[in-house]
C-alpha cells in the first residue's frame, strides 16, 4: 500500500500542474500587452446603403480596429494596396489573422462577428479600406495612422 501511494501521489502532483497551467491564460505577446485602445467600427445596412460607423477616422500605431458586423451580412473589411503607405502592406499583413489573401480579412457571416486588426508598427499616413461584397455600394472609409 505504501508502495502504490508513493506512485500514485507522484502522479497526483503532475496532474494538478498539468491542470493549473491549462487554467492559466497564456501570456500576451508583448506587442499586444503595449497595444494602445480599441476602437469599435460597426459594419452594418442602414436602408438600402452599407456603411462603417465611423466610416473614416484616425488611430495611432499600437491601437487595434475592431470591425463588427451588425447587419447586412456578410461584410469583410479589406485594404487597397495602392491606397495604404509605402511599407505597409507587410505590417498590415502580420496583423491581419485568417487572411483570405493579401490584405483582405475574413468574411464575417454572423451577427455580432468580429475582426481585430492591429495597428502596431504600422506606418504614419492614410489606408483605404472596404467591404469587398459592398464595395460597390460606397461601402468604404479611410483609417488615418498618425503619432
Amino acid at each position: 500500500m505504501v508502495r502504490s501511494l508513493r506512485l500514485v501521489i507522484p502522479m497526483l502532483a503532475v496532474g494538478v500542474s498539468a491542470l493549473s497551467a491549462q487554467a492559466r491564460p497564456a501570456a500576451a505577446p508583448a506587442q499586444a500587452q503595449a497595444a494602445g485602445r480599441t476602437i469599435r467600427v460597426q459594419m452594418k445596412q442602414v436602408g438600402t446603403r452599407y456603411v462603417f460607423e465611423p466610416q473614416n477616422f484616425s488611430v495611432r500605431p499600437g491601437d487595434v480596429v475592431e470591425f463588427v458586423n451588425v447587419s447586412g451580412f456578410p461584410h469583410n473589411v479589406q485594404f487597397e494596396p495602392a491606397g495604404i503607405p509605402a511599407g505597409a502592406a507587410d505590417v498590415m499583413n502580420r496583423n491581419m489573422p485568417q487572411r483570405l489573401g493579401p490584405l483582405q480579412g475574413p468574411m464575417l457571416t454572423q451577427p455580432n462577428a468580429t475582426y481585430r486588426v492591429s495597428f502596431a508598427g504600422a506606418p504614419v499616413g492614410s489606408y483605404a479600406y472596404f467591404c469587398l461584397p459592398h464595395k460597390a455600394m460606397g461601402m468604404t472609409g479611410t483609417i488615418t495612422v498618425s503619432r
